[in-house]
C-alpha cells in the first residue's frame, strides 16, 4: 500500500530520532539518557519529539519491537523457502541470527544489559511482546525439527531440540561481539559449532561439511 510524503516523512523522522536514542543509550544507559540529549544529537526540537513518542520509554519500547520484528521477519523468511532441507534452514537460522546481533551491536548489548531493569520493572509489557515474539522464534524452530524429524534427525522431542537451538544460537551470536573477528574467522567458527550441534542430532551423526 502506497503511503503519502507527510507519511514518509514522519517515518524518516522517527527512524532518525529512534536511531539518535540509540547512540545515546549505548554511551550512557537508558536511565542515563534524557529527552533533550535525545533532541540535540537527533537535530529535532523538543516539541518535534514529543510530537511522535511520549517519553524515552516509547522511544526505547519502539526501537525493541522494531528490531524484534526485523529478526523475525529474517528467520520466517528463511522458514518458507521451498528448496531448502531442514538441516539448511536450522543453519541459516544460526548464521542470520549471528549476522543479526553482530549488525545490530549497540543495540543487542543495550537491550541484553537493560533488559532486567527496563523490561520487567518500567515496560513490564515489553518484556511481554518479547517473550511472545521469542516463543514464536522457538516455534519456527520446532516445526523445522519435525519437518527432518523422519529423514534428517533423530527423534529427540522437537520442541526440547528447538530450546536447545534458541540457546545455542543466542549464547553464539552474543558471545560474538565481544570477540574480535572478521567476518572469515567467525564464518568458520559458527560452520564448526553448527556441525557439532548437527552431530548430536542428525540421524546419520556425521558432519555436514561445505
Amino acid at each position: 500500500m502506497d503511503i503519502s510524503r507527510k507519511e514518509r516523512d514522519d517515518l524518516r523522522r522517527q527512524r532518525e530520532i529512534m536511531e539518535a536514542a540509540l547512540s545515546i543509550f549505548a554511551a550512557q544507559g537508558f536511565h542515563g539518557t534524557t529527552m533533550a540529549q535525545i533532541s540535540e544529537v537527533a537535530q529535532y526540537p523538543l516539541g518535534t519529539i514529543y510530537k511522535y513518542f511520549s517519553s524515552k520509554k516509547q522511544i526505547y519500547h519502539d526501537l525493541v519491537m522494531e528490531r524484534v520484528h526485523q529478526l523475525g521477519d529474517i528467520l520466517y523468511e528463511i522458514s518458507i523457502q521451498p528448496d531448502l532441507s531442514p538441516t539448511e534452514k536450522l543453519k541459516q537460522f544460526l548464521f542470520a541470527k549471528s549476522k543479526f546481533y553482530r549488525t545490530n551491536s549497540e543495540f543487542i548489548r543495550i537491550y541484553i544489559s537493560e533488559r532486567s531493569t527496563i523490561d520487567s520493572v518500567l515496560l513490564p509489557k515489553l518484556n511481554q511482546k518479547v517473550n511472545r515474539m521469542n516463543d514464536k522464534m522457538v516455534s519456527l524452530f520446532q516445526k523445522t525439527f519435525e519437518q527432518g524429524r523422519d529423514n534428517e534427525f533423530k527423534s529427540y522431542p522437537p520442541r526440547e531440540m528447538a530450546l536447545l537451538f534458541t540457546d545455542i544460537a543466542h549464547s553464539v551470536s552474543w558471545s560474538s561481539l565481544f570477540e574480535e573477528q572478521d567476518d572469515k574467522i567467525h564464518h568458520k567458527r559458527l560452520e564448526l559449532i553448527f556441525n557439532i550441534f548437527l552431530n548430536g542430532v542428525a540421524k546419520n551423526q556425521t558432519s555436514q561439511e561445505n
